[in-house]
């Protein structure tokens, strides 16, 4: 319970900067094979949901119900990717690795914003006008 409750210290963090700061801890600690950001550092994929929920989960959030993750994941704009080498992983543009400065900027949709983005929230190979091929790209540095 005290190990829980430390985790907890943190105020009123953000969702997009405590997930940040999760997977960042998660993969120090060796657990990277639960969650952990994709090796270009644009992806965050969750390898093991029933381990996440029962082990990660509980450390870092008051509600464990893998449902109200995703709604955050949601109300922030993350898209899922269906397809491809990241399927199943979730991707933001301000959402990098070793990047927490830019989750600052993340904010939550609005009601309006939120039935724009439901149509739009998934990516496939087959929409590849709207998923960007995170292999052709420069990895992510993180910022000394």
């Amino acid at each position: 319970e005290e190990t829980r409750l430390a985790y907890y210290d943190h105020g009123r963090e953000p969702f997009p900067k405590k997930l940040q700061r999760l997977i960042q801890e998660v993969e120090a600690n060796g657990e990277s094979d639960i969650i952990s950001f994709s090796p270009h550092g644009r992806v965050f994929i969750i390898h093991d949901q029933a381990r996440f929920n029962h082990s990660i989960m509980p450390r870092y959030f008051r509600q464990t119900r893998f449902s109200s993750f995703q709604r955050q994941l949601n109300l922030y704009g993350f898209k899922k990717i269906k397809s491809g080498p990241d399927a199943k992983g979730y991707y933001h543009e301000l959402f990098l690795k070793g990047r927490p400065a830019l989750t600052t900027y993340m904010k939550r949709l609005k009601k309006s914003q939120k039935l724009l983005e439901i149509s739009s929230n998934t990516m496939t190979s087959s929409n590849s006008s709207s998923s960007p091929d995170f292999y052709s790209m420069t990895p992510i540095k993180k910022v000394e």
